[in-house]
């Protein structure tokens, strides 16, 4: 696929009695290293992208209102948006012209770049403000970066395809950390800040892939090998919000795809979701949106 098709992969909800699939849309095919094109993002509307690896987004026409890592943000013509492992993404409403240049790179060629070090400032900005306006001379120079991402994807001898995908993205995350220095002070590269954040991504991919099973924070330090107090300090540090916060935002995140995408009743959800009984996951939804489920859903009919 040339770099300029459109194309969007569809994920569908399977839903069975015993069983529900998380609801994601991929701008990837699950078994390919990356891919870049053009899409307007409308089937994933009320639903997560899955930013598993790292996706990059150029807008290239229109305006939409996204949610990215939990926080309400404009989309514009300019705008560029960098998203690494499970990173929320998802698409609320877009103008009729609203379209993005994207690129979705799997983890294997993603996780070699993150861990080399780079500024704290760089990590603090990703996460925090991960929606970047750019110059002219900063879009003419991600053009040329999409251009090389489709002469590689034409290439026939995937070993080196491989390298040279690893070297752009590294290429492309000390761009930004270059600009993002420039644009203010913050600290200088460190190993114990790209450490900390190291950590914390690896939060994030956990939460994406387990908060559907368990919400207990000390599953998630177990798994880092770290305390539940040490996580709770690198949260509040970086993200401002605590592990707890993170997990009931994911979560009701995932409960708000499945009310909007699916007709799945709100019982089948809450033990999907394994809730203890679905009026405490009613409970749980109203605390944390103001709204019961079905009235959420009623919105969005």
């Amino acid at each position: 696929m040339d770099v300029g098709t459109t194309s969007l992969i569809f994920a569908r909800v399977i839903w069975r009695k015993d069983t529900m699939q998380a609801i994601k849309y991929s701008l990837r095919p699950d078994d390919a290293l990356f891919s870049a094109g053009i899409t307007d993002l409308r089937q994933s509307h009320g639903g997560l992208v899955d930013t598993n690896g790292c996706i990059a987004l150029f807008v290239t026409s229109g305006c939409a209102v996204a949610t990215v890592n939990f926080k309400r943000r404009p989309l514009r013509r300019g705008d560029f948006v960098v998203l690494l492992y499970d990173g929320t993404f998802s698409i609320e409403r877009s103008s009729a012209l609203f379209s993005v240049r994207y690129a979705s790179f799997a983890y294997d060629v993603v996780e070699e770049a993150i861990y080399k070090p780079l500024s704290d400032r760089f990590w603090d900005v990703l996460y925090g403000s991960p929606v970047f306006r750019t110059s002219a001379a900063q879009k003419d120079l991600l053009d040329a970066w999409w251009r090389q991402l489709g002469w590689m994807e034409r290439m026939e001898d995937k070993a080196s395809q491989e390298e040279m995908l690893k070297n752009s993205i590294r290429n492309l995350l000390i761009a930004i950390d270059t600009e993002v220095m420039r644009s203010g002070p913050g600290k200088a590269h460190g190993n114990e800040g790209s450490h900390a954040w190291m950590l914390i991504t690896r939060f994030f991919k956990l939460v994406s892939l387990h908060c559907r099973e368990t919400r207990e924070v000390a599953f998630y330090a177990s798994r880092l090998s770290i305390t539940t107090t040490y996580l709770y300090k690198l949260c509040r540090k970086h993200l401002q919000m605590s592990p707890k916060e993170m997990l009931d935002r994911q979560t009701v995140t995932e409960i708000k795809t499945y009310l909007v995408n699916t007709d799945v009743p709100v019982k089948g959800i809450a033990d999907a979701l394994h809730f203890e009984d679905v009026s405490y996951m009613c409970r749980y939804f109203r605390r944390m949106t103001g709204m019961s489920p079905m009235d959420y859903r009623r919105s969005f009919k």
